[in-house]
């Protein structure tokens, strides 16, 4: 009895213990099931997830086009979003596209019309005597005021324009800024890159949007004196663009002369080669005034005296790309009593400010390039204003109200109005002895060598924005 209760525990207790192994078994197979049949759920509802969130990306040349449209400092930023958007935006031919869609068609500015408020914008760099980079955003906004407004109303007027001018200053830091600068001169602009020297002898290339540098090795010496011609101790330079090879080039000019003949010999730069090329070119001419070329339609141009003894003015046209050059004719006959301050680029045409025998300035605009008879008189500036003599100013550019932004006396921008011949100061202070170019933010690099030298930070904004009514 005993042997066969025995038995039957044992037998029980081997059932248990297989029916336990047996549940063991199918709890196991049951969460291998679970877990199979979860992961290929999550595997599914993954793909379902990627698919949605590829649907929802924009297509690579809608993103490409959206970049285009923005501008410098945003893209500066958002390089640091992904790889391909850094790729991207370093991309040589996208940074071509952006340079192409930004670029001031004509000189007309950065010009916005939309139906109400017309702004017009002009963007200034400054180089003082204390060796900064001084950025400046001039910008114009024309709202007009239909009739039937509450505006129109309060005016008094069917219809009427508000003229508000906001100026916005950025001081860059000095490319060099680990060493001391006593003097930074601006000496060519050209898209988004300057050229600079410094302590009258260095030069460099630098783009002041993305802080890179590219410094030039220095220039060759100016050729010895030969049978007794006196050479001038000052140079003049110029900053062009060729368009057929791709390449940023420099021109340095020497001047020298003898019992009334000139000879001004040409050395030139080239980005793409590093390096200088001595005496390209001798022209039989003596630079005077513009220090620095104007450049306008792939050429730099300057005010020159020659050897004739009846008309001895003229401008000399150097072509950038053909190295090449031609004389455009002055307004006047260019007499020895034809007086002239400096060349300048107004509204994408060749201009001069000339002061016939000692009264007003007349602002001259040659309308059809390379044709005397086309210059036409744009307005004319009084030599005295509110007990001020003008005298030395440089025209930066026409605004899209009629308006000119002068620099005055090298050491304030003013705001001249043709019509009612008035002035107003809209930046004046620590820019005495300043040198000016019109600049354009770009991402040009101004070299693809491995020496570019980039600094991270290098802009201080003065949060300064002034508006004058």
């Amino acid at each position: 009895m005993d042997m066969d209760q025995h038995w039957i525990s044992s037998t029980l207790n081997i059932q248990s213990t297989s029916t336990q192994q047996q549940q063991q078994v199918t709890t196991i197979s049951m969460e291998t099931s679970l877990l199979d049949h979860q992961y290929l759920n999550n595997n599914k509802e993954q793909e379902e997830e990627d698919e949605q969130h590829h649907q929802r990306q924009l297509p690579c040349e809608i993103v490409e086009e959206i970049l285009l449209q923005l501008p410098v400092n945003s893209l500066l930023r958002f390089r640091c979003v992904c790889k391909p958007w850094l790729a991207l935006i370093s991309d040589p031919k996208f940074i071509k596209s952006h340079l192409h869609n930004h670029s001031p068609k004509q000189d007309e500015g950065d010009d916005v019309d939309d139906g109400k408020t017309r702004s017009s914008k002009a963007l200034v760099m400054l180089s003082s005597s204390l060796s900064l980079l001084k950025s400046v955003h001039v910008q114009v906004l024309d709202t007009r005021i239909e009739a039937g407004s509450a505006e129109a109303d309060a005016a008094g007027a069917a219809r009427t324009t508000s003229t508000r001018v906001v100026v916005v200053e950025e001081v860059h830091e000095s490319p060099m800024r680990h060493q001391a600068v006593q003097d930074m001169k601006i000496v060519g602009s050209c898209n988004g890159l300057l050229c600079l020297v410094l302590h009258s002898q260095d030069m460099m290339i630098y783009n002041p949007s993305t802080r890179q540098l590219q410094p030039v090795p220095p220039p060759p010496p100016p050729p010895p004196p030969t049978n007794n011609y006196y050479s001038g101790k000052d140079y003049f330079y110029g900053f062009g663009y060729d368009s057929s090879n791709d390449d940023y080039k420099i021109v340095r000019a020497s001047c020298s002369s003898r019992n009334g003949n000139f000879a001004t010999h040409l050395d030139m730069y080239n980005l793409n080669t590093n390096s200088w090329r001595a005496a390209i070119k001798t022209l039989p001419c003596y630079f005077l005034s513009n220090v620095v070329g104007t450049l306008l339609n792939g050429a730099l141009h300057w005010v020159v005296r020659l050897a004739a003894a009846e008309r001895p003015f003229s401008i000399v046209s150097f072509d950038v790309t053909e190295e090449t050059y031609r004389y455009v004719p002055l307004p006047g006959e260019g007499d020895k009593n034809f007086s002239f301050y400096g060349l300048g680029v107004l509204g994408g045409c060749l201009s001069m400010l000339h002061s016939p025998h000692g009264s007003d300035y007349e602002v001259w605009l040659m309308n059809e390039y390379g044709v005397k008879a086309s210059w036409t008189i744009f307005t004319t500036i009084p030599q005295k204003m509110e007990s001020e003599y003008l005298g030395l100013m440089s025209l930066v550019r026409i605004l899209n109200n009629g308006e000119i932004v002068i620099l005055l006396h090298q050491r304030k921008l003013v705001i001249y109005n043709p019509g009612h011949r008035t002035l107003r100061t809209i930046l004046s202070g620590d820019i005495h002895s300043s040198q000016l170019a019109l600049y354009l933010e770009t991402l040009v690099s101004p070299s693809a060598a491995p020496t570019i030298k980039t600094y991270s930070s290098s802009i201080t904004p003065l949060n300064q924005a002034k508006a004058s009514p």
